[in-house]
Formats: C-alpha cells, sequence, structure tokens
C-alpha cells in the first residue's frame, strides 16, 4: 500500500508557504487554490467608504422604572433622544402583550422632531388618561427622513 503524501486541505489554506507561486506574498492564500486566479484589487473613492451618519441617537428615559402614582415630576418618566436634523418623529408606547398603549406624532422641526436633544415625557397614562397598570412597556420611536427611516426601541418600566 503507498503512503498518501497529499498535503491536508486546512494547511494548505493557512500556510501560504506551501503554495507554489512563493513571489505573491502579498495575495490572500484563500485566493490562489489550484485552478484559481487572484482577484483584482480595486479601491474604493473615500466618499463611497463612509459610514452613514445616525439619524437618532442617545435614546434614553429617566426615572426607569419610575412609580406612575407619585404627583408631578416624580410621577413621570423623561423619554429623550437626539436627532442629527429635523425630522418626522412617531413615538408609540405598547404593553408586553403588544397592545397600542399611547402614541405620540411630532412633524419635522417642531418640538419632538428638531435638530439636537429632544424630550417627551409619559406620566404612565394610556389614551384615555387612566393610568396604566405597573409592569413592562416598549417605547417604539420611528424617525423618518427624506433619506430613511430608523426605528429604535426602549424599554420602560411602571412601578408601584
Amino acid at each position: 500500500m503507498r503512503k498518501s503524501t497529499a498535503i491536508p486541505l486546512a494547511l494548505f489554506l493557512l500556510c501560504p508557504s506551501l503554495h507554489a507561486d512563493e513571489g505573491a506574498k502579498d495575495q490572500n492564500p484563500l485566493v490562489l487554490l489550484p485552478g484559481m486566479s487572484p482577484l483584482p484589487r480595486t479601491t474604493l473613492p473615500a466618499s463611497s467608504v463612509s459610514m452613514p451618519q445616525e439619524v437618532i441617537s442617545q435614546v434614553t428615559n429617566y426615572p426607569n422604572p419610575f412609580d406612575s402614582r407619585k404627583p408631578g415630576l416624580e410621577g413621570e418618566t423623561a423619554i429623550a433622544y437626539s436627532l442629527a436634523q429635523d425630522a418626522k418623529v412617531s413615538m408609540v408606547l405598547y404593553d408586553l402583550l403588544g397592545r397600542r398603549v399611547r402614541e405620540w406624532s411630532f412633524p419635522s422641526g417642531d418640538m419632538g422632531g428638531r435638530l439636537g436633544s429632544n424630550q417627551v415625557l409619559w406620566d404612565g397614562t394610556n389614551e384615555t388618561g387612566q393610568k396604566v397598570s405597573k409592569g413592562g412597556y416598549i417605547a417604539e420611536i420611528q424617525v423618518e427622513t427624506s433619506s430613511t427611516t430608523a426605528t429604535v426601541i426602549r424599554k420602560i418600566g411602571v412601578i408601584h
């Protein structure tokens, strides 16, 4: 029985020194498998490789959790966020079963839809003005600009 002298494929892929073309040190060894030719090198213009700017950032709410039974500002949570530009903003609060609890809508350029810091106060009431039950709630903030739409989710706790 003859012994095989084949090089294991994993070793071939990981060790460039096993390749027949020793002169191509700057090429990716995975591209140089037998029967394959190297990929052409391409460079992208600097403008096409930049990351898109975040439309909404720094989304927080405080206090979290909050006690909606307390009077005044102590019984509210401030949902804060920062916008990179004026944008149409809609915010919907859901309970953990997915039922809509409360909704706000802010046109571009108005309070809630302005460039920079924005804040919405929630006193723990639903659309009819009744206090919600203690538990977890989900805030879905959707920001629409002329070029994109971004959605952010935030968890909010109500305690009693």
